[in-house]
């Protein structure tokens, strides 16, 4: 069943009573259900009119609509002058209806029992009532009415969806990091009396490298690759229709190094589990195409589903990526253009090498790499 706040109430009173003929020529399985006369005739109360199914009397309904900003209310004044009017219809109701696009109202409901139970008493019509949220349920529960109530051209449903990043902008500033090492390369001053030692030790800690013994070390740390830059992708329904079975295609165009479900980077061998949670996650690398397919599939009105991280590793110099979107669901499609701006953020890490050729002094710089921590860090 649908959720009652995502059917409005119809636009003005014509549009009502064409929904409430609609909706109890349903219920009553009455296909003769008729308005009463014509605007401006006496009507005696009774603006809709049928027999139910297996029925052999007539039952009348009262069509009310109110405005919906004001939080207006039926009055008991009202229900007893359209009571009265009702009285006069014939031929005689069997029960008489109160259909209002007003809020519920516990005073008036319990008004309306009273009366009814006075109207038994009396062997005259009964007395019900149902506002705009009992009518509501009656809808979802009815088919026909509800394809007619939402797809007909006066109460048509507004399907539109807004896609952006979690921060709700269409345009994202990533900063991935990168490493470049500097090499300074700088003179040693070694006095006389000390190189014939120095040699020496040098030789015996040679031998020593030579005769040690084989060691293997396995380092099994998860690693963090930084130069990757996360994103998530944000869509929210701003229609007052559910967008239901919906996916969402991203068309990486720029160029990128990687795309990838993490940054993590666990040892083949490492005793550590897998995050063994299956991401809403499709990655198609070499077309540089990401999927996202929720296990909710359904948005309703103002909803709001945020995806899981995508990894994306950009080239490192600034550039700007577009990602195309592409929504597609049951009942409509959209589609729109996110940017990512790529400033990264190089570290450069300098070591100092004490060298006795002073033809090797100066600086030298590494290709920049990946910046790769350990989990701990």
């Amino acid at each position: 069943m649908k959720a009652s706040q995502q059917l409005r109430n119809p636009e003005n009173w014509q549009d009502f009573e064409n929904l409430c003929k609609k909706l109890w020529g349903e219920i009553w399985k009455c296909p003769e259900i008729k308005k009463n006369g014509r605007q401006g005739q006496s009507q005696n109360g009774v603006d809709i009119y049928g027999i139910p199914k297996y029925e052999s009397e007539y039952y009348g309904i009262q069509c009310k609509g109110k405005d919906l900003y004001t939080n207006k209310a039926l009055t008991k004044n009202e229900i007893d002058k359209e009571i009265n009017y009702a009285l006069k219809f014939k031929p005689k109701l069997k029960k008489f209806y109160f259909a209002t696009t007003a809020n519920k109202d516990a005073n008036i409901e319990e008004y309306i029992r009273i009366k009814n139970i006075e109207h038994i008493e009396k062997k005259i019509f009964e007395v019900h009532l149902y506002c705009w949220e009992d009518i509501v349920d009656l809808i979802n529960e009815n088919p026909d009415t509800y394809n007619f109530y939402v797809n007909s051209i006066n109460f048509k449903s507004n399907n539109s969806v807004k896609v952006t990043f979690e921060n709700g902008k269409s345009e994202l500033e990533i900063n991935p990091k990168f490493r470049e090492s500097v090499i300074i390369y700088k003179p040693k001053i070694v006095p006389i009396n000390e190189m014939t030692t120095t040699a020496f030790f040098g030789m015996f800690a040679n031998q020593q490298k030579i005769f040690a013994p084989i060691t293997t070390f396995h380092n099994y740390k998860i690693k963090i690759n930084q130069s990757f830059a996360k994103f998530n992708i944000k869509i929210q329904n701003t229609g007052n229709a559910p967008i239901e079975e919906f996916k969402i295609i991203l068309e990486i165009n720029g160029d990128i190094d990687d795309l990838d479900k993490t940054n993590k980077i666990i040892p083949k061998y490492s005793l550590i589990e897998y995050n063994t949670i299956t991401p809403d996650i499709y990655i198609d690398k070499e077309i540089q195409l990401i999927s996202i397919i929720p296990k909710k599939n359904i948005l309703v009105g103002d909803d709001i589903y945020i995806s899981d991280e995508i990894f994306i590793k950009p080239l490192k110099e600034e550039n700007v990526i577009v990602v195309n979107w592409k929504l597609i669901s049951k009942s409509f499609k959209q589609n729109g253009e996110l940017k990512i701006t790529v400033i990264p953020d190089i570290k450069r890490v300098y070591n100092e090498i004490l060298v006795e050729d002073p033809f090797k002094v100066g600086i030298t710089k590494s290709e920049i790499d990946d910046f790769i921590i350990d989990i701990e860090d």
